[in-house]
């Protein structure tokens, strides 16, 4: 991958419609602590307001400010059709697109409308939520499309659709079980051989039961066992939740420095585990990412998450 996007950037991602009279102020500090907010043009607003919610746009991003104290924006476009008539609006303040519902039959009419010279620094974050998601024939013909086509500098993540991959399958989330604890994870583990191998990331489903911060935080600490950055979040009570389970433990983050030093052993033991710098060392420097990024838990909330 040439890109050097931190997937870990995309933190917990919050959906608005691109419909709210507030864009700016989400877009900016609204919410303190908000890593990226998504502009939605498509399943958050309905199809009529489509001309509302560009007009909106419109008159919202010439006077979003940058820096780096300011959340990730992206702007999911609702087909290719509404995408062309985004990148016709002031794009300054916006940092790439998500794309819904990618299939390797329209991926390539998004990103011809992003290969303007003016629009080759925004990144795309396509989504994996169509039936062919469920076929890992299907992904695995997705990606080696984006290889041969030279797309994969643009896609540095992935997002999994799990709401829309579940109404593929006529199921709906159940209340109080992560999506590991049902007909998703078995999706998810395909996902995640089919990309992650070849330099992609992939970022995790909404949990929709907003009031349910218990099963959240454990879902989230489940999507870290799968290799998964970035959560998909819908309400604003989610952040603290999503960003408190990205911080570090402490004995974890002992462990990576040890693996990443230069004069580590080739294999060696560290709080009861082997630790082999040769095939730990991704993992490593993901704990220094993730401990740069969200902190590092204190010993006494380390301990109490394991009991």
């Amino acid at each position: 991958m040439t890109t050097t996007f931190d997937p870990w950037a995309l933190g917990a991602s919050l959906y608005t419609p691109a419909t709210r009279p507030d864009l700016l102020e989400l877009g900016t500090d609204k919410l303190p602590g908000l890593p990226c907010v998504i502009y939605c043009t498509e399943d958050a607003i309905r199809e009529e307001t489509v001309p509302q919610a560009v007009a909106n746009l419109r008159r919202v991003l010439p006077f979003l400010p940058s820096g780096p104290q300011y959340p990730l924006r992206l702007i999911r476009a609702r087909n290719p059709e509404v995408l062309a008539q985004l990148v016709q609006l002031d794009l300054r303040g916006i940092h790439g697109f998500v794309l819904p519902k990618v299939e390797s039959g329209n991926l390539g009419q998004y990103l011809r409308l992003l290969e303007r010279d003016d629009l080759e620094h925004l990144l795309v974050f396509p989504t994996l939520e169509t039936r062919e998601a469920l076929s890992e024939q299907r992904m695995a013909l997705l990606r080696d499309l984006i290889f041969q086509k030279q797309w994969h500098s643009r896609i540095p993540t992935f997002r999994i659709g799990g709401n829309d991959l579940m109404h593929a399958l006529g199921i709906r989330r159940t209340p109080g079980r992560t999506v590991y604890e049902g007909p998703l994870e078995r999706v998810i583990s395909m996902l995640v051989s089919v990309f992650k191998p070849y330099g992609f990331c992939l970022s995790s489903p909404v949990y929709e039961i907003y009031s349910d911060l218990v099963t959240l935080e454990r879902e989230v600490r489940q999507d870290l066992e799968y290799g998964l950055c970035g959560k998909t979040i819908i309400h604003p009570v989610q952040l603290g939740t999503v960003l408190g389970s990205y911080a570090v433990q402490p004995g974890d983050l002992l462990e990576a420095q040890a693996i990443l030093a230069p004069d580590a052993p080739a294999v060696f033991k560290m709080n009861g585990r082997m630790c082999e710098p040769a095939t730990h060392r991704g993992w490593a420097q993901d704990i220094l990412t993730r401990a740069a990024r969200f902190g590092v838990l204190s010993e006494a909330h380390s301990t109490a998450l394991h009991f």
